[in-house]
């Protein structure tokens, strides 16, 4: 493959996941085509079936993209400890990318993809660790901790006109953070 046919393969598939992107923001994902996202991006139909599977696929791409940001941005401030400005800087990223977090958190495909994410956030929190998994106590509260904040953010994106970024940052400080911080400080006997 030569150089321009890269970059050409690299532009349309961007084309494809920011269509998508702009998709979920106006129609629920069951109402989405692949049609709808190829005349979006601007390229045939065709060319989407080049690129990928099915309409899941592209939807599993931009999901993976969505949570790998999400986790570089809040990663460094979990590690400095500061798990309020973690929580903060977590629900600001989701409400800045609000309509694609609603469809896909909250929104018709719900629980594949979230079955996606927790499976993406617990391979990628496992592998940025600074000590290997210690045993069953590790993996269940990396299990714990990335999943009650895959439900809790799904909770806020139902209940946003009542709960503002916040009021859900500290929700997700007390009742997850600080709870799996101290879990870690204080393993219960025999582990």
């Amino acid at each position: 493959m030569s150089m321009i046919s890269d970059a050409r393969v690299v532009r349309t598939r961007e084309a494809l996941r920011e269509a998508m992107t702009e998709l979920a923001a106006e129609f629920p994902l069951e109402a989405i085509t692949v049609r709808a996202i190829a005349a979006r991006a601007g390229v045939g139909y065709a060319t989407f079936f080049r690129h990928y599977s099915d309409k899941d696929a592209l939807l599993a791409e931009v999901s993976e993209a969505l949570t790998l940001a999400f986790l570089q941005q809040v990663r460094p401030l979990l590690l400095q400890s500061d798990r309020m400005a973690a929580a903060r800087s977590l629900c600001t990223f989701v409400s800045e990318h609000l309509p694609i977090y609603k469809s896909l958190l909250a929104g018709g495909s719900g629980e594949t993809v979230r079955a996606e994410m927790l499976r993406q956030c617990m391979a990628t929190v496992a592998h940025a660790r600074t000590r290997p998994l210690d045993g069953p106590l590790d993996d269940l509260i990396l299990f714990h901790l990335v999943t009650s904040i895959l439900n809790l953010l799904v909770w806020w994106l139902r209940n946003l006109e009542s709960v503002d970024i916040d009021t859900m940052a500290e929700i997700i400080e007390r009742t997850v953070l600080t709870p799996v911080t101290q879990l870690r400080l204080r393993p219960p006997a025999g582990m």
